[in-house]
């Protein structure tokens, strides 16, 4: 039995609705944390924090917006349902502006750990693939109002998603290779590089595999069926970098000084709420935790 025309696109947008609402709950609580913890960050890291939140909270009134028109107040106007209208442009928009503000955070943190400017620019350049895929896609979004209509753009699509792929693959690869490089054979501070290496390998596993799915049923299924993915995919990505900042309190509670003497006396790379020490003699700010 053929599908309705709410069924094929409208039944995945409000399934990936419902986990994008849940997502944003999540991330409510994640900004208080970081708020209420961190109050000594750098006020770039903050002014971040705030913009994230901001589009994540445009992107969950927008994506409602567009729901409650098409389901309720357009309810049976089957003609309506077939079309796109500017409050579901924006779903591409902010998710790519999210996903990219994201991925040049976690190149700076690349930056800072490995000071290697060749996987810097890879990762960078993925987030601005990504980006600039996704603002395309947005516009012609806007151009194309009728869903059946949107293989038409599935370049800039590509570009989206395989670029936020990308990304997360790289960030996911290089940062725990660097990691366990650097252990030193103490226990408490391998204990602790071992969670910064899952906790890292499993935001940006999520987020990897969200955006693959995401693009694998955009390209083989006419349906809405890849929106499942779609939808939640910005809150994975605010959700993944808060996770990683707030969980700094909880690498150091589990790592006390006592453990080690007095500080002097501390592994080369202990991850602390002070400096992070990365040799004899270099010394990095705190706001540079590893992840």
């Amino acid at each position: 039995m053929a599908k309705g025309p709410a069924e094929i696109a409208h039944g995945p947008m409000f399934i990936g609705y419902s986990f994008n609402l849940i997502l944003y709950g999540i991330m409510i609580t994640q900004v208080y944390l970081y708020f209420n913890t961190f109050k000594k960050d750098r006020l770039w890291m903050k002014i971040l924090v705030i913009i994230l939140f901001i589009a994540d909270t445009m992107n969950t009134l927008f994506d409602a917006l567009y729901l409650y028109d098409s389901l309720i107040i357009h309810f049976v106007d089957y003609s309506n349902i077939q079309s796109f209208s500017v409050f579901h442009r924006s779903q591409s928009f902010y998710s790519a502006l999210i996903a990219g503000a994201v991925q040049l955070f976690f190149s700076w943190r690349v930056k800072v750990l490995t000071t290697n400017w060749w996987l810097v620019a890879i990762v960078g350049l993925a987030a601005i693939t990504g980006l600039v895929g996704g603002l395309i896609t947005a516009y012609e979004v806007g151009v194309t109002p009728r869903f059946v209509d949107f293989r038409s753009f599935k370049w800039s699509v590509i570009m989206w998603l395989a670029g936020e792929c990308f990304g997360d693959i790289t960030i996911t690869s290089v940062l725990p290779a660097h990691q366990r490089k650097h252990k030193t054979g103490f226990q408490a501070s391998d204990e602790l590089v071992d969670r910064i290496i899952r906790l890292t390998v499993q935001t940006g596993f999520v987020t990897a595999l969200c955006a693959t799915l995401d693009l694998v049923f955009f390209l083989i299924d006419p349906t809405g069926t890849h929106l499942i993915f779609n939808f939640p995919l910005a809150k994975l990505y605010t959700n993944s970098v808060m996770s990683s900042l707030n969980s700094r309190g909880a690498w150091n509670y589990s790592t006390p000084r006592s453990k080690f003497g007095d500080s002097n006396s501390m592994p080369a790379n202990i991850i602390t709420t002070g400096d992070v020490n990365v040799g004899t003699r270099k010394r990095v700010s705190s706001t540079a935790y590893e992840i």
